[in-house]
């Protein structure tokens, strides 16, 4: 007999689940290659049902999955675990790439559509409070109402009496505003969320790495290479973090179109759009203007229903594109000139 205990009122609370939440939720217990083997086996309908049943999840908990499967509590636990990134993963391979691309981007636009604002759902009613200083009454009006009450309350509260009133006689007299808009505030604000948890996690130790590497920047390679072997050497850890911040995803703007093209050429396509998540605008203006009209509007348009990701996701694709220019660079396909010199081929 299975010594596992079923939580009380499981039956019930699987008699109010609609079916497509039990069936993600189940899905989400396995591992990618065993749920991708479910879902070849499903309708294109059920897959996208399930699909946006598990997007709108966010995150589950234990206790929910514990009611769903129970013979799996001990694996599951009491914690969360992340649905988007396994959802990439498992539609990906029961679909392939590009089909799974394009289904992932449709339910994020459906997700999107229906519940805006979700990079501010983390944020506290100071940090919200920072982003929408100096924005027009009728924006925030729209992220107000979108927010937790409880921030809600606090954001009100921390407005002078006449642009609090203005806020609140927005949210009262304005009908339903065009998705356009929405998705555009939403978009802007996103990225400032994105930039002020970068600048959260700015430790001491970061600033001193940033420090160096600018100085290293304007140095001659020589210098800087001979600084650069020793620190390998001496202190590893930290000449990785230093390697890295010396040439930084700002400076592609340095690079002339030419060999930015070619540099585009050989970078992957998911990364560069996740890339441009939080780029700064010259640097998305920089690199959309290297690609074909064709590519630069398939980017824009997933840029445009894609979903909140993680800042370390954005901060990988990234990486990855930087690692692409460095190994350029050690072909001698490209020279980067340090101290803000032109890049030559």
């Amino acid at each position: 007999m299975s010594d596992v205990v079923k939580p009380e009122g499981a039956d019930q609370y699987l008699a109010g689940m609609p079916g497509p939440r039990r069936a993600a939720a189940l899905l989400l217990t396995l591992d990618p290659e065993t749920a991708a083997s479910v879902m070849r086996n499903l309708s294109d309908g059920e897959v996208a049902s399930i699909s946006e049943e598990m997007s709108r999840m966010g995150t589950i908990s234990g206790d929910e999955m514990e009611r769903v499967i129970e013979a799996y509590r001990k694996q599951v636990g009491t914690g969360t675990m992340q649905v988007e990134p396994m959802l990439e993963q498992l539609l990906e391979k029961a679909l392939g790439r590009e089909k799974a691309r394009v289904l992932i981007s449709r339910i994020r636009s459906a997700s999107r559509d229906s519940e805006p604002f979700k990079s501010l759902r983390n944020l506290n009613h100071r940090q919200v409070s920072s982003m929408l200083k100096g924005e027009h009454p009728q924006v925030v009006a729209l992220v107000v109402t979108h927010l937790p009450p409880e921030v809600a309350i606090d954001v009100l509260k921390s407005m002078d009496e006449e642009p609090r009133y203005e806020v609140i006689r927005r949210i009262a007299t304005t009908d339903e505003l065009p998705i356009d808009l929405v998705r555009q505030v939403d978009n802007m604000l996103e990225v400032r969320a994105y930039e002020m948890a970068r600048q959260s996690t700015d430790s001491a130790a970061e600033r001193r790495y940033k420090t160096i590497a600018q100085m290293l920047n304007f140095a001659e390679p020589s210098v800087a290479k001979s600084v650069m072997d020793k620190m390998t050497k001496d202190l590893p850890s930290a000449a990785a973090e230093i390697q890295a911040l010396m040439f930084v995803f700002e400076d592609l703007v340095r690079i002339d179109d030419r060999t930015m093209q070619k540099i585009l050429g050989e970078v992957d396509k998911a990364d560069l759009t996740l890339s441009l998540k939080t780029a700064a605008p010259e640097v998305k203006d920089k690199l959309l203007g290297n690609l074909s009209q064709r590519a630069r509007e398939a980017i824009l348009d997933e840029l445009e229903f894609m979903g909140p990701r993680s800042l370390s996701d954005v901060e990988e694709a990234q990486k990855r594109i930087l690692d692409q220019v460095r190994e350029m660079e050690e072909r001698g396909d490209i020279v980067i000139s340090r101290g803000g010199g032109e890049v030559m081929v």
